[in-house]
């Protein structure tokens, strides 16, 4: 069977479940080819989430068409409850949450109460994943609603993160200790947070929920509010902080592009 029919039936099983509300697929319409392009995420929205051993019949009803089935493998945050298969090879995470936390969690981003990442997570990635979400079955409208409070990204939202996030490029000291002694792979460690940090600010300003450093540079294409040059200038940044010898000419460029962005701050 072809991978978009095993897709589609897996959805309909899970459907059957009682307590389903919504599903959606993120990622996009298109289903990847091949592994190599990607795995497969299903987004289950649940007045509870159901029993491991009903969404296991679930999966059971699919006869042969699933390989390498498991669930349970992982057990609640913010993932989900998660069970895992594989369609024609292919990675896929079928991940159940209730309709009240997916909700609140959305809420507490749009509020303020999450301005930067948490471990490797983007609360705010979570806000762009529905926006880009394939909205599959909706019984009772509640991904359609989501994506409607998520269409206006909320100017206060946008002033508190920007601010957060320049305000945090302030703080140099690992990086002139880094220049100072010309060592690269320090130079680095204060980069990543650095260029986090700015990207972060970079997307606020532009009423753009940050979704990961994925494709950054294509999104930031589309902005009105950056520097000159900001792509080209940022990949040189990069480029000559990989050197002892280009440490202090990158810290430099990246300082300019940190001072071009507070012109656009309100």
């Amino acid at each position: 069977m072809s991978t978009e029919s095993v897709f589609n039936q897996l959805v309909k099983c899970i459907w059957l479940l009682k307590e389903v509300q919504s599903i959606g697929r993120g990622g996009g319409r298109e289903l990847p080819v091949t592994s190599a392009d990607g795995d497969i995420d299903i987004f289950v929205y649940c007045d509870a989430v159901p029993a491991e051993q009903h969404r296991r019949a679930a999966l059971d009803a699919m006869g042969g068409a699933l390989g390498n089935v498991k669930t349970g493998v992982i057990s609640g945050g913010r993932w989900g409850t998660a069970d895992f298969v594989e369609i024609n090879g292919i990675e896929t995470w079928v991940m159940y949450f209730t309709v009240a936390e997916a909700a609140a969690e959305v809420e507490s981003v749009l509020g303020g109460e999450h301005l930067g990442r948490e471990g490797n997570f983007y609360p705010t990635g979570r806000c762009a994943m529905y926006l880009g979400m394939d909205i599959l079955l909706d019984r009772s409208g509640f991904l359609a609603s989501l994506q409607s409070r998520l269409s206006h990204y909320p100017d206060a939202l946008a002033e508190k993160l920007s601010r957060h996030h320049l305000n945090a490029l302030g703080d140099t000291e690992d990086f002139e200790r880094a220049v100072a002694r010309r060592d690269t792979l320090f130079y680095h460690f204060a980069l990543e947070i650095a260029l986090d940090h700015f990207l972060q600010a970079l997307f606020a300003l532009n009423h753009t929920f940050f979704p990961s450093r994925k494709r950054s540079l294509e999104l930031m294409g589309r902005f009105q509010k950056k520097p000159a040059r900001c792509e080209d200038r940022l990949l040189e940044v990069v480029r000559l902080g990989s050197t002892s010898d280009g440490v202090e000419q990158s810290y430099l460029r990246f300082n300019e592009l940190v001072q071009d962005i507070q012109a656009f701050v309100p």
